[in-house]
């Protein structure tokens, strides 16, 4: 449940695909589609998404997430960066995913568990640090312009892990609208945004771990 969760949240931004499976076949050779960039236009379009990612200090809004299986989920999400961010699922899902600045954790309610990685092994660390570059960070495979739409490809740069991420970007702004998760088994999973606002600041208690482990302990008599 771990790997699909965090890749289902693999929040914004198409970089390394740390947390998914992992294959040592190659790539599949491919051919260029309609209206992929090259050159100079690739560039500047990498620049400019960049910046719309480093434009964000805070915001929240709804989420629509759709699995490979075709079912559907939603909820809302908050990000503060750098670091913070939090995937709360409306019910009947009993999943909340929270990044607190150095652990992201799944929290299932149901379970009453919490399962933890290290953000810095998550595709979330390179869209909540400080500075983002995606042309540093990431390999990018292929950067495409449809209509309003950019959609921004990649890949791990190690090569350690298989798997590809695509951010998609709207207007002139290049404002973050959509991503998705292609793993090493070709399963795909797309996460929209919609409803989003900016802010100054977040309530800091929306990315706390909860620590299930220690509340349900026996009180000592």
């Amino acid at each position: 449940m771990l790997a699909r969760a965090i890749a289902a949240s693999a929040l914004l931004v198409g970089l390394p695909v740390v947390a998914l499976a992992q294959s040592g076949a190659p790539a599949a050779t491919r051919s260029p589609v309609a209206g992929e960039l090259t050159g100079a236009q690739r560039a500047a379009a990498l620049t400019e998404a960049s910046a719309s990612l480093n434009r964000i200090a805070a915001m929240q809004g709804r989420f629509t997430q759709v699995a490979p299986d075709g079912s559907l989920a939603r909820g809302r999400i908050y990000m503060q960066r750098p670091g913070k961010l939090r995937f709360e699922y409306d019910p009947p899902s009993p999943l909340t995913i929270v990044s607190d600045g150095s652990v992201v954790a799944v929290e299932d309610r149901s379970m009453r568990d919490v399962q933890r990685i290290p953000l810095r092994s998550t595709p979330l660390f390179y869209v909540l640090k400080p500075q983002v570059n995606l042309e540093r960070d990431a390999r990018i495979t292929r950067v495409v312009q449809q209509g309003d739409a950019l959609h921004v490809s990649a890949r791990d740069r190690s090569g350690e892990a298989d798997g590809e991420i695509t951010i998609t970007f709207l207007g002139d702004g290049r404002d973050l609208k959509q991503w998705s998760i292609t793993d090493g088994q070709r399963q795909t999973t797309r996460i929209t945004l919609s409803d989003v606002q900016g802010a100054t600041r977040l309530d800091p208690k929306l990315f706390r771990i909860t620590a299930y482990d220690v509340m349900a302990r026996p009180k000592n008599r």
